[in-house]
């Protein structure tokens, strides 16, 4: 070692690394060939976040040395900071081929599959990280996750605890915070995530996590000051809670847009564009017709991806009825009005959620002359009886949950869908990663957030003029859309809600006016629990019926009924029922009352459905704004409050004028039958139109 390269070992060591980088770099440009001065340029460049540039540097080393498993190990965790998650897990394979196992890469080559969504993959590696190294921390934490993400709650929650055994860590607190919500045990989920909290109060999201999981138990202590706190982190521009959790508060379209800017590009950073894989001359996206064998220039090939893509993409179809296997060859086109195909993407079509429950029958009423529908499920839930029922209403039925993002788009494009519809957005489950890698030319997120997804790669959200007004188009990354009556899908064929029992089975009194609200507990918040409770005081004999989701939940709004003035046994709580004795037993409520800066939105045309009405306050957001579209649309403008006091007056009269009320549920009934609201089939034409119209807008290079 020269005397120049000595001093700048020395530099490091000592303590500065901005005099030893320029030492390296004098001997660099002396000495490009200098494997020993590029390989600590580039772990300096990687210490301080130049991830690309320190790529560049091991790249000269590896030119030179290809067998240094050391470059090989460090070129991985650049490209893992840069999220290119196939090009560190290629670097974690070589390292490991010349250097044989190491504990180390095996945990992070697990991180890069975990992120490619080959979680069985990423599992072993965890297991044979904790093989050689037992004690290894944080190969039992990310076994933990992935375990998480395939579901199995359990024993994720088993690995996190076997982490903080060895020691606790911010990482394997929040990780069984996350499990332990999923198993809907919130009470100890707080719990955990004040843990990690404590051993890292600025944690990424985890400020918002604890206000929610408060919110969750009905914890409403010190609820003005921790919004206020959570806000601001959000209006500096800080990744303080998930967007999600930002509807719940009083927030404005502002405020929620920046939050879900500042997860997307967390998360979801958007991928370079694809190559069009079914050109035209001219250049133009092609649509439907386009589609069919003979049309010029289009191929029928799929594309093959790197790890087999193509060969999971075909195992994986089924449940689909027989003409869909004809695949787009079999479909005829009009060249006045070429045929579209939709793709819709989800992680609840396997299971019993409000999404599947409003769109199952919109599948089946797309008019098959014009569209082909697929549908690409993913998500932990396997209920195949469930999925079936979706399925018969697809053309083609996908299981990618097992692809990576990159692998679920490319096996979209090769299908030749023109329009991918995102039902997840910024939920739990969400799979926003397939469509970064472009899924298809046009893309749009519909029914699944009640707000933007902040993603620029989203190119509409589905939406009517109540929930997104056009002088609101700015708070969306996404190109507002309206459909002309509103928003949300509903299933025409579902049977009317049967006759309910007694009141006294649900604990109800015969006599007196029962109101209701049946929305996510965590939904609640004290101001509109204050109105309620004053109506509770002013209606005699009047009782509240709310999901009583835990035991802590209960307890703590019975306290604050009784500080309230109100007796806690006039607060009644429902335990979680089957679909149809849910809506069966709305029927002994008399009103139910919308929450604030969250609406019901399947609760609500579920109650309206079953006859019951429902009293909102229409907000200045898109979920604040979900009860008023639908009341609206259904010819019951009346019940829609602008202001509190509106809200709480009408909520009054109507408990104490019976000819009113009456009246409202008569309008109801009949306007059930007639209004558009409940019709899938007239839903689904005006959809159709919006779909023609984003791939025309998109075929014009507008879109």
């Amino acid at each position: 070692m020269d005397a120049k390269l000595m001093e700048a070992v020395a530099a490091y060591q000592a303590g500065r690394p901005d005099q030893a980088e320029k030492l390296f770099r004098d001997i660099a440009r002396r000495r490009p060939n200098d494997v020993d001065a590029q390989r600590m340029i580039g772990f300096l460049c990687n210490q301080t976040g130049r991830h690309a540039e320190a790529v560049d540097h091991f790249d000269r080393v590896l030119r030179l040395n290809p067998k240094q498993p050391q470059i090989h190990y460090l070129r991985g965790m650049s490209f893992l900071a840069l999220k290119r998650f196939q090009d560190a897990l290629d670097s974690f394979n070589v390292a490991l081929v010349i250097d044989g196992p190491q504990a180390d890469t095996y945990v992070n080559r697990g991180a890069a599959l975990q992120r490619l969504e080959r979680l069985g993959d990423a599992i072993a590696s965890y297991d044979r990280a904790i093989a050689l190294d037992p004690t290894y921390v944080l190969a039992h934490t990310h076994r933990g996750a992935a375990l998480e993400d395939q579901g199995r709650l359990q024993e994720a929650l088993a690995s996190y605890d076997n982490s903080l055994k060895i020691q606790p860590t911010s990482d394997a607190w929040w990780g069984r915070c996350t499990v332990l919500q999923l198993m809907r045990r919130f009470d100890e989920a707080l719990f955990a995530s004040k843990q990690a909290y404590a051993l890292e109060p600025s944690r990424p999201y985890l400020q918002g996590e604890i206000l929610n999981l408060k919110l969750q138990l009905g914890d409403w202590d010190n609820f003005a000051q921790d919004c206020e706190l959570v806000l601001k982190g959000v209006d500096k521009g800080l990744a303080v809670a998930r967007p999600g959790g930002i509807l719940l508060l009083p927030s404005s379209a502002q405020q929620q847009r920046r939050a879900a800017e500042i997860y997307a590009r967390d998360k979801f950073p958007a991928q370079h564009a694809p190559r069009n894989p079914f050109p035209q001359a001219d250049g133009a996206i092609a649509y439907g017709a386009a589609a069919s064998s003979s049309s010029p220039g289009r191929s029928r090939q799929r594309p093959r991806s790197a790890r087999g893509g193509d060969r999971k993409g075909r195992e994986a179809i089924r449940g689909a009825p027989a003409h869909a296997e004809e695949g787009r060859e079999g479909v005829a086109s009009s060249a006045a009005k070429p045929k579209i195909a939709i793709g819709y993407f989800s992680c609840d079509f396997r299971r019993n959620h409000p999404v599947s429950r409003l769109t199952e029958r919109l599948f089946e009423h797309h008019d098959r002359d014009n569209f082909t529908v697929f549908g690409f499920s993913y998500g932990a839930q396997h209920d195949e009886e469930y999925a079936r029922q979706i399925a018969r209403g697809m053309d083609r039925f996908i299981d990618v949950s097992s692809m990576s993002d990159h692998d679920a788009a490319s096996l979209s494009r090769s299908l030749g869908v023109d329009v991918a519809v995102d039902l997840t957005g910024l939920t739990f489950n969400t799979r926003l990663g397939i469509f970064a890698h472009r899924a298809a030319p046009v893309q749009a997120t519909y029914l699944g957030y009640p707000g933007t997804t902040g993603c620029s790669f989203i190119d509409y959200v589905i939406a009517d003029e109540v929930v997104i007004p056009s002088a609101d188009a700015v708070f969306f990354s996404e190109r507002p859309l309206h459909l002309p009556v509103s928003f949300q899908v509903n299933d025409s064929k579902r049977p009317p809600a049967d006759e309910p029992g007694p009141r006294a089975a649900y604990g109800l009194p015969e006599q007196g006016f029962v109101y209701c609200c049946f929305n996510n507990v965590c939904k609640l918040t004290p101001d509109a629990f204050a109105i309620w409770m004053r109506l509770l005081q002013r209606v005699e004999g009047s009782v509240l019926w709310l999901l009583g989701e835990s035991a802590t939940f209960v307890r703590n709004l019975r306290r604050r009924a009784q500080e309230s003035g109100v007796a806690p046994e006039r607060l009644v709580f429902a335990e979680r029922v089957s679909v149809r004795e849910y809506l069966s037993r709305q029927r002994c409520a008399d009103l139910a009352l919308d929450t604030f800066y969250y609406n019901g939105g399947t609760t609500t045309s579920d109650a309206l459905w079953a006859g019951l009405p429902v009293v909102t306050r229409k907000g200045t957001t898109f979920a604040s704004r979900m009860a008023a579209s639908l009341l609206q649309s259904l010819g019951l403008p009346d019940l829609i409050a602008h202001t509190a006091q509106e809200y709480e007056e009408l909520a009054f009269r109507l408990a104490t004028e019976r000819e009113l009320l009456d009246s409202i549920k008569q309008r109801l009934v009949r306007n059930r039958a007639t209004s558009t609201l409940f019709d899938t089939a007239a839903f689904t034409r005006n959809l159709e139109a919006a779909f023609r119209t984003m791939a025309e807008k998109g075929d014009r290079g507008a879109g």
